[in-house]
C-alpha cells in the first residue's frame, strides 16, 4: 500500500507537463500502419526505437490522443516498482521484505521520469525484458530467457548488451542463443528485407550536448558522428561479457547502461529510469546490503531538474537548479564519473564491500 501510494504520488507531481516524447511512438506507430509501413527506419532513421515498441504502441493509437497517452503513461509508471517485486523470490531470503521494498521506494521516482513525464515505452519495455530474462534464466528456462532477451533488443537496439546473461545458463545456452536471435530478426528483418537504408538508422543525426560522454571526450562536432551507436552496441556487451566473467552478472545490466551514458551524444533525464533500475538489480542479486546504495546514488547523481521551457532555462531557474544549467560540463563530467564508478564497482569490488562472502552467480543460484 505505501508503495502503491508513493507511485502516485510521484506520477502526480511528474504529470504537468508529460508525455515529452510520447509523440515519436504515436508518430512511429502510425507511420508504420499508414504511411511507410516497412520502410519505418529508412524514412525516419531518427526514429531510435525498436519495432516491437511500436507493435505495442498501436492498439493505444486506437483510442483518443490524450485517453490512450494517460493509458500508456499509468501502465508505465506502475511497471516500475512491480518489476522490483518481480524481482523479490530471486533475492537472497535475508531480510528480503525490507530490501525489496526499500529498493521498489528508490525506483520509483526515477521511473516517474521515464514513464510519465517523458514517457519513453522502448526503455520501459527493454527493462521489463530484462527482468523477465533474469527469472527466465535463474529458473534455468533457456528458450524464454533467450525470447525475453531477443524481445528486449527488439524493443530498444542498445539492449544486445543484455544477450550475455546467457552464458549464465549451465545448460541449454545454444537454445536460449537461437531463441534470442530468432525473436530479434522476426522483428527486424521484414524492415531490413524491405529496405536497406534501415541500417541508416545506425547513423542518426543527434545533436551533442554539452553534458553528454562524447562532448566530454573531446568531439565538438554539432551532431553526433556515424560511428557513435556502433560504439555503444559493441561497449555495452564487452562489459556485460566483463561481468559475467568475473560472476557479477547481475551488474551487466547496469554496465549496458553505462557504457550507453559514457558514450551516448545526449544525457537526457529519462536515462536515469532504467539505470536506477539496473543499479537495483545489482543492489538486490549481487550484494546483501540492506540499503539499496548503488540505486540510491545512481538516482541522486543521474537526477536532473525540469523546467516548462528548456529552452530558456537560465531565465526561468534560479538557485540549485540554476546552477545545474549553467554548468552543463561539471554536469556531464559527475554523470561520467558515476559511469566509471559503477564499471569499478561492478568488476573489482571486493565481496566484502558488497556485504557478503560468496561470489555472485552461485549465490544467487541458492536465492532461487
Amino acid at each position: 500500500m505505501a508503495i502503491a501510494a508513493w507511485t502516485v504520488l510521484w506520477a502526480w507531481g511528474q504529470w504537468s507537463p508529460s508525455a515529452i516524447g510520447w509523440h515519436f511512438f504515436a508518430g512511429g506507430a502510425d507511420s508504420l500502419l499508414h504511411g511507410s509501413h516497412l520502410h519505418l527506419y529508412a524514412d525516419d532513421p531518427e526514429l531510435q526505437i525498436g519495432p516491437l515498441t511500436f507493435v505495442v504502441t498501436v492498439p493505444l493509437t486506437w483510442l483518443p490522443a490524450a485517453t490512450g497517452r494517460a493509458v500508456a503513461q499509468i501502465a508505465m509508471v506502475a511497471v516500475g516498482p512491480l518489476l522490483v517485486l518481480w524481482l523479490a523470490p530471486v533475492v537472497a531470503p535475508s531480510r528480503r521484505l525490507s530490501r525489496v521494498l526499500l529498493a521498489a521506494l528508490v525506483v520509483v521516482p526515477a521511473w516517474a521520469v521515464l514513464g510519465v513525464r517523458w514517457a519513453h515505452l522502448d526503455d520501459v519495455l527493454a527493462m521489463i525484458f530484462a527482468v523477465a530474462a533474469i527469472r527466465a534464466v535463474l529458473a534455468r528456462r533457456a528458450v524464454w530467457g533467450g525470447l525475453a532477451l531477443g524481445a528486449a533488443v527488439a524493443s530498444k537496439p542498445w539492449a544486445v548488451g543484455f544477450l550475455p546473461l546467457i552464458l549464465v545458463l549451465d545448460r541449454g545456452r545454444r537454445a536460449a542463443l537461437t531463441a534470442a536471435v530468432g525473436a530479434t530478426f522476426a522483428f527486424w528483418a521484414p524492415f531490413l528485407v524491405a529496405d536497406g537504408a534501415t541500417l541508416r538508422a545506425l547513423r542518426p543525426t543527434v545533436p551533442v550536448s554539452a553534458d553528454s560522454g562524447l562532448h566530454l571526450f573531446g568531439y565538438r562536432g554539432q551532431f553526433a558522428p556515424g560511428w557513435v551507436r556502433t560504439a555503444e552496441m559493441l561497449a555495452g556487451p564487452a562489459l556485460a561479457l566483463a561481468a559475467v566473467a568475473r560472476r557479477r552478472w547481475a551488474g551487466l545490466f547496469l554496465l549496458v547502461f553505462a557504457a550507453r551514458l559514457a558514450i551516448d551524444p545526449q544525457d537526457l533525464p529519462y536515462y536515469v529510469g532504467s539505470a536506477v533500475l539496473a543499479a537495483v538489480v545489482f543492489d538486490l542479486l549481487a550484494t546483501r546490503r540492506l540499503v539499496p546504495w548503488t540505486a540510491l546514488v545512481t538516482l541522486v547523481v543521474l537526477w536532473q531538474p525540469f523546467v516548462d521551457d528548456p529552452t530558456t532555462p537560465l531565465s526561468a531557474t534560479h538557485g540549485w537548479t540554476h546552477w545545474w544549467f549553467t554548468h552543463q560540463t561539471l554536469v556531464g563530467a559527475s554523470h561520467l564519473a558515476w559511469a566509471v564508478a559503477v564499471v569499478a564497482v561492478v568488476l573489482a569490488a571486493p565481496d566484502r564491500w558488497l556485504g557478503r562472502t560468496g561470489a555472485g552467480r552461485e549465490a544467487d543460484a541458492e536465492a532461487t
